[in-house]
């Protein structure tokens, strides 16, 4: 039986409960994040690199009465500027694999280093009743066992995957030595309008819909694909939850569905409609062998989460998504690297 969540809740405290500090605020997966929690009457200060002029993802929020931008690197960050937070919610990363094999320093110390800079302003900040971090499934390279669940050890395969699992080490560790509230939702694949340019699904769909054939690298290895609102419902599932319920405690937020690249390929071409061909390349470095073969059966029990879209109906919103750029900006037509 799903556990009862009161909303309101984390209200009871005060105003500071209402607070959130959300890192990587501009990307795809914090401005949608943060959208939701001024939806929902919650106080926001967005922290990211991204200068507010160009942080398009957030202009509606940053017309906000509730929203406050802070143009500034977490590698910089100050326990003043966590001081009145409740809520902490990590998304801020370099998030592309391909750019961590040709800049692995660039990426760890973004990754790593840029967590553990957050983590200690959050212990002398020493406000801070739930430290949210977003974990990758590029963690787990090699399944010791399926399905892949939140017991399972960290096996990173590539230098991203490195990087965001020892950043999810440094946050447990965190936890253990000064007993930081720390939770940490893992995904697969996040697709969906305003999604980042450099993720394959966005660019076999951009290929398709443009003529051009769809480049795989690999194809055996899999991936479970999840849609953006389904995502951050379980972000905001954890929380609304009552600390006790999920501090300390690791989920995995997806479709809970596991497709091969291949296929993944075959869908994007289908949801397009137009029959290009498929071209096989060899394997990213590492990635052989790769599953994306999630229970989400934690977060169903102890959250209530519960994807509303499927896989393929996910990869056609955003295909309709891609498809409105090239009809309605020509600027979105021009040509992009051929490989995911």
């Amino acid at each position: 039986m799903t556990p009862h969540i009161d909303q309101h809740s984390q209200f009871v405290n005060g105003d500071i409960q209402r607070k959130v500090l959300v890192t990587g605020a501009a990307g795809f997966g914090g401005s949608n994040l943060t959208g939701a929690l001024l939806r929902e009457g919650y106080r926001v200060t967005g922290l990211d690199i991204t200068p507010p002029a160009s942080a398009s993802l957030l202009s509606r929020e940053l017309r906000h009465s509730s929203f406050q931008y802070l143009w500034k690197s977490v590698q910089d960050i100050q326990p003043s500027d966590v001081e009145g937070h409740s809520i902490v919610v990590h998304m801020a990363a370099q998030a592309d694999t391909p750019m961590a094999f040709d800049s692995p320093r660039h990426t760890v110390m973004q990754n790593v280093l840029g967590t553990v800079e957050l983590l200690e302003a959050v212990r002398h900040a020493d406000c801070v009743s739930k430290f949210l971090y977003a974990g990758s499934g590029n963690e787990l390279g090699r399944a010791h066992y399926l399905p892949l669940d939140e017991r399972h050890p960290l096996t990173p395969h590539n230098p991203y995957g490195f990087s965001k699992a020892a950043a999810e080490m440094a946050i447990w560790t965190w936890r253990r030595s000064y007993g930081l509230p720390s939770i940490v939702i893992g995904t697969g694949v996040v697709v969906g309008p305003d999604m980042r340019r450099e993720v394959f699904i966005y660019k076999w769909l951009w290929r398709a819909l443009k003529g051009k054939p769809i480049v795989v690298e690999g194809g055996s290895q899999t991936r479970d694909v999840a849609y953006i609102d389904d995502v951050v419902e379980a972000w905001m599932l954890a929380i609304r939850a009552p600390e006790e319920m999920v501090v300390g405690h690791k989920f995995y937020a997806g479709s809970g569905q596991e497709y091969s690249i291949e296929k993944l390929a075959a869908i994007c071409r289908e949801v397009a409609g137009v029959p290009v061909p498929i071209e096989k390349v060899g394997y990213r470095p590492g990635e052989k062998g790769q599953r994306e073969a999630f229970s989400i059966e934690k977060a169903r029990a102890m959250l209530g989460y519960s994807p509303r879209t499927t896989p393929v109906e996910a990869i056609t919103l955003t295909a309709d998504w891609i498809r409105t750029q090239l009809e309605s900006s020509p600027a979105e037509a021009k040509d992009i690297s051929i490989l995911p």
